[in-house]
């Protein structure tokens, strides 16, 4: 099954502004979770009923499914996958000011980059599992090595290969929405997906008679 949250999720390890860690590395310090799966953005999510401890910006992947027959391929399925970016907008001084239309402004322009950092990525990936050859990666070595590892496993994995198929990156939409939460920029991307429509009657998932 294609699990993109899973290489969200790994991604959010890598990408220097996020850092993502969710367990403890076995020091006094607490884990640094700026990766986090939900439902959606409501008051029932854990991030935001405990968004004034998160750091800043983070990521959230909805996991609601939200599917129908592709129109055009009726033996495939289009899913949509929705992922959203926070920042913490904030001043000159570093406080967190909703009043502060330019600390407003930067807020939102930091989650549009993200989204075009991970989308690249994405791109980078779709490609590989096509047969491209990997895009140069700048920066220092060791990231760039672990990244580009990250790229090309993931790429070569038959768990993600078909799926990587089926993303429509080239269909992706983003913006900004409304503040929602005290001081926080949200920025949501969506992506589509067509999968192979489960045509067979799988017999080893039914009862049978004995």
């Amino acid at each position: 099954m294609f699990r993109l949250d899973n290489i969200l999720e790994r991604w959010a390890e890598l990408y220097a502004p996020l850092r993502h860690c969710s367990v403890s590395s076995g020091s006094a310090a607490a884990p640094r979770r700026t990766f986090f799966r939900i439902g959606m953005i409501d008051a029932q999510s854990y991030f935001v009923r405990n968004h004034n401890t998160q750091p800043s910006p983070c990521m959230a992947y909805a996991t609601h499914i939200d599917a129908e027959l592709a129109q055009q391929n009726p033996k495939a399925i289009s899913y949509r996958h929705v992922i959203y970016f926070l920042c913490r907008q904030q001043n000159a001084q570093g406080k967190t000011d909703v009043t502060d239309e330019e600390a407003a402004t930067e807020a939102r322009f930091q989650t549009d980059d993200m989204v075009q950092d991970l989308l690249a990525v994405l791109w980078a990936m779709k490609g590989a599992v096509g047969g491209k050859t990997l895009p140069s990666i700048t920066g220092g070595a060791g990231v760039g090595s672990e990244l580009r590892d990250f790229i090309a496993q993931t790429a070569a994995d038959p768990q993600y290969r078909e799926g990587f198929r089926g993303l429509q990156l080239d269909e992706a939409h983003w913006g900004t929405l409304p503040t929602m939460l005290n001081g926080w920029q949200i920025c949501g991307l969506t992506l589509e997906q067509t999968a192979p429509r489960r045509l067979c009657v799988n017999q080893e998932r039914y009862i049978q008679e004995e």
